[in-house]
């Protein structure tokens, strides 16, 4: 089953569109403990997780071994963001270590391009079963200084990037849920096969009484789950019930 068909499935289980996002800055030593309590407290309400490098710098793919094999086992599908933005050769060798080590999807930047730089990677996702989600907009204050400039015929970079994620046959992409002027945009872009995933709602400001809710897809959540007394009744209340 593809990555797309997985998450989707999970979701209409699960009952959810949450991703939940595992972002601890507690001490090093700390974080995968925390981590893991907060995911089996949490796994029931939520669609899919995600993970960053506040997880994998400090343990690395096999010290989050156990993690992993929790999301396995719950088939909650695993997403890696790496905003993933090098050259062909390594970026091949990030998917490939991904796919091994049993993640589902990695987050990739398409500054990057495709030549020699996205394309190859596209397919060995796919060939994997596995998806790959393009940045478009982020939802932290300093977005607008990036995505928002303008190329060559006036075009916005976010718009540009929501073009190549159809083009490049990207699975979602991540509009930030601060910008729903944004998320609509991206929309007539990249069409309904195309998922979108939106963060930024609590901790850093979103607020899902806009019309967030019915255009992304999939909202991402990291502290106002992992810093809650009740995990699941927040999410309950992400996810309308």
């Amino acid at each position: 089953m593809k990555f797309k068909d997985r998450i989707l499935q999970s979701a209409a289980v699960k009952g959810s569109r949450v991703v939940l996002a595992l972002d601890f800055s507690d001490p090093y030593e700390q974080r995968l403990a925390r981590a893991e309590r907060v995911l089996n407290a949490a796994k029931g309400g939520v669609a899919a997780v995600k993970v960053n490098h506040h997880l994998l710098l400090p343990y690395g793919l096999r010290g989050i071994g156990s993690l992993i094999e929790t999301c396995r086992r719950e088939e909650l599908p695993l997403i890696a963001d790496l905003k993933m933005n090098d050259i062909e050769s390594t970026n091949l060798n990030i998917v490939d270590s991904l796919l091994a080590f049993g993640f589902d999807a990695v987050i990739a930047n398409p500054f990057v391009g495709l030549e020699e730089g996205l394309g190859k990677v596209v397919e060995r996702v796919h060939s994997g079963d596995g998806g790959i989600i393009f940045l478009v907009y982020m939802s932290h204050r300093g977005a607008t200084e990036g995505y928002s400039l303008r190329v060559e015929g006036g075009e916005t970079m976010y718009r540009l990037f929501a073009r190549r994620a159809k083009e490049w046959g990207a699975d979602g992409v991540v509009v930030s849920a601060k910008s729903p002027d944004k998320i609509a945009e991206t929309r007539e872009i990249v069409g309904k096969d195309c998922l979108i995933f939106s963060p930024g709602i609590g901790a850093q400001g979103g607020d899902l009484r806009t019309d967030v809710a019915s255009k992304a897809d999939f909202i991402i959540v990291g502290r106002s789950v992992t810093e809650a007394q009740d995990p699941l009744k927040v999410l309950k209340e992400l996810n309308g019930k």
